[in-house]
């Protein structure tokens, strides 16, 4: 996939505040693909997580944003990336990277400034509409690791919600995909429509 430079100023312009950019298509056009989406976006003005530039491999993985006098911190991730590598490791993983996403997580969730943090992963098997075992261990670690929502994609169909309470007693909330936003998947269980609530038992 690749899309063009644009893409971020209309985005930019039509109030999207921070995107994920770790996928399983995020090395598609290989390490130069990422740093040029990154420049992309940071031209436009717009926040993003989940991957890094080649001549910044210090920066943070997570984004904040602000509104209504909240600070929101972003932590995306991506379950593989299509086989590709990624020499420089420029793309955050929800598995090979578990530790230090939970390490971020906590420390994101322990400062003072910061009022949520809301991981993004990007996982789950394409068009199924439950989540693994796998996939809720590993968002209840995140909610554990004191994440306050966790926010799936990837499946491109909608998967059930969860209010999760964790062992502190703090409520949380996960769901496992929202299903598409904008696609060119035209079959009823994968375009925008409500559906009925579905919770985990």
């Amino acid at each position: 996939f690749n899309y063009h430079p644009s893409a971020a100023v209309d985005l930019k312009r039509d109030g999207v505040d921070v995107v994920s950019t770790a996928n399983n298509h995020a090395l598609d056009r290989g390490g130069a693909g990422v740093d040029r989406t990154i420049g992309s976006l940071r031209k436009a003005g717009l926040k993003f997580t989940g991957t890094r530039a080649s001549d910044r491999m210090s920066a943070p993985w997570h984004a904040v944003t602000s509104a209504g006098g909240f600070d929101v911190a972003w932590i995306a991730c991506t379950r593989h990336t299509n086989q590709r590598p990624d020499e420089l490791h420029q793309v955050l993983r929800c598995d090979q990277d578990r530790r230090a996403i939970k390490k971020l997580v906590a420390k994101l969730a322990a400062d003072d400034d910061i009022d949520a943090v809301i991981v993004t992963p990007h996982i789950g098997k394409q068009y199924l509409h439950d989540p693994t075992e796998r996939e809720v261990r590993w968002v209840h670690e995140w909610l554990e690791a004191g994440a306050t929502a966790v926010i799936g994609s990837h499946p491109h169909v909608v998967r059930p919600w969860e209010k999760y309470v964790t062992e502190d007693g703090r409520e949380t909330f996960a769901i496992y995909s929202l299903g598409n936003f904008v696609s060119h998947q035209p079959e009823l269980p994968r375009a925008i429509r409500p559906l009925p609530d579905r919770t985990l038992a």
